[in-house]
């Protein structure tokens, strides 16, 4: 697994500027690591306001997440993605006459 310092991972991963570390977050990890909460507080950013988090091992290195960095999802049997899209537009079309 790759590393790198903790001030390479307090940088916002959309804007790269440095985030600021959310005191009142932090938290024990697995193995006697700190996980640390830190929020991007630049205003021209996507994710001004929005939270991340980062661990800090107890021998004070950084792990990288390795893999996707998107969420993914099991399969669904059966479902295609014609039919998702219908379940999508007939549950907006319920919550639209519901108002």
């Amino acid at each position: 697994m790759t590393e790198t310092t903790f001030e390479e991972a307090r940088r916002c991963p959309k804007c790269s500027s440095p985030g600021e570390e959310q005191k009142n977050e932090l938290r024990s990890g697995p193995g006697g690591s700190k996980i640390h909460v830190i929020r991007c507080m630049n205003e021209r950013c996507s994710w001004f306001d929005t939270d991340w988090i980062v661990q800090v091992n107890s021998d004070g290195t950084v792990p990288v997440r390795e893999g996707s960095q998107q969420k993914t999802f099991p399969v669904i049997p059966g479902m295609t993605t014609e039919k998702a899209v219908e379940q999508i537009v007939s549950i907006q079309d319920e919550n639209r006459r519901r108002r």
